[in-house]
């Protein structure tokens, strides 16, 4: 059976797996990330769920910026590029504004953030406008009104509902959905992906969570670094709910992939491959170590070649040295 998704034909069936017994409990693969694994996507090492709870515990992550900080400080190494520029944006402000919390502080530099990230938006709808010109009337006239909704919107310094970037692209797909020429159609998608995120730009970052409280603020910051499992042929396409279809990889990537293949994955991130491989040799030498077992590194292996069209070939000769 093949499924047609939004960018692939993605096989479903007869997906080879190294080994029929499920090789590591959920509790067992959770347990390797005590031991700085890297992602297996972007190659951060990622944060164990069980630290991420006790972060969500901790009353320190309410008060002012100065504790704030202290927290947060051991986890600094391991924070992603944007989250990271926040922190260091914070500790900066923490000197000069002691007795100001993260949301207040966000909420001074929203200004200028905002009228940053308005620049990039507003750039991005007029590249999308462009297509109006050589698209079927009826889709030009419902493209120029969902583009004049939303200038009204981020142009707006209060709007009554802030813009919404998955929103805006769920719309647009809808108009889009009827347009013959395919290629077109995977253009104007494309440039809306590049409407800036919160992960992706410091300046979307300040705007989203300036209207948050305090310690979800904090919380953002290392959020996307905590390790998840990733399934490798998704739920929704009947993948299995345990190892034999579970990769580690940080909150960030496995939200950003979404139901895509794997192959689509590697194109947004071209340095998945390398990453993978790293991956691997952390996985080895915690075999070696008896931390982990040849079985899930085998099946592992084999399913992400399979499902990455080849395209993610570790090699794991070193395994049975």
């Amino acid at each position: 059976m093949y499924l047609v998704m939004d960018k692939k034909i993605v096989k479903t069936e007869n997906i080879t797996f190294r080994c029929k017994e499920i090789p590591l409990t959920r509790k067992e693969l959770k347990n390797l990330l005590n031991y700085h694994i890297p992602c297996m996507c972007c190659g951060m090492e990622m944060l164990h769920p069980d630290i991420y709870t006790e972060l969500l515990e901790n009353p320190l992550l309410s008060l002012n910026a100065p504790d704030v900080i202290k927290v947060l400080e051991p986890f600094e190494n391991i924070m992603h590029p944007v989250e990271r520029q926040v922190f260091n944006m914070f500790k900066s402000l923490a000197v000069k504004y002691p007795d100001k919390n993260f949301q207040q502080l966000l909420v001074m530099k929203k200004q200028v953030h905002e009228l940053a990230l308005v620049k990039i938006q507003s750039s991005i709808f007029n590249k999308i406008s462009f297509y109006r010109r050589i698209l079927p009337k009826k889709t030009a006239r419902a493209l120029r009104k969902l583009i004049i909704k939303t200038n009204d919107i981020i142009f707006d310094p209060e709007p009554h509902k802030p813009f919404s970037r998955r929103i805006f692209i769920h719309k647009l797909k809808q108009i889009v959905s009827h347009i013959e020429n395919a290629r077109i159609k995977e253009e104007i998608i494309t440039i809306a992906r590049r409407l800036p995120r919160s992960s992706d730009e410091v300046c979307a970052f300040v705007v989203k969570n300036a209207r948050k409280s305090p310690k979800i603020i904090a919380l953002n910051l290392v959020h996307p670094s905590v390790g998840t499992f990733e399934h490798l042929l998704p739920k929704c396409f009947k993948g299995q709910n345990n190892s034999l279809n579970f990769a580690l990889e940080c909150t960030y990537c496995n939200n950003s992939r979404h139901h895509y293949p794997i192959a689509v994955q590697i194109e947004e991130n071209p340095y998945m491959p390398d990453n993978a491989q790293i991956h691997f040799d952390k996985l080895i030498s915690l075999c070696k170590k008896k931390l982990c077992k040849k079985e899930y590194v085998e099946n592992l292996s084999a399913t992400l070649n399979e499902l990455s069209e080849g395209i993610i070939d570790v090699d794991i000769k070193n395994l049975y040295k």
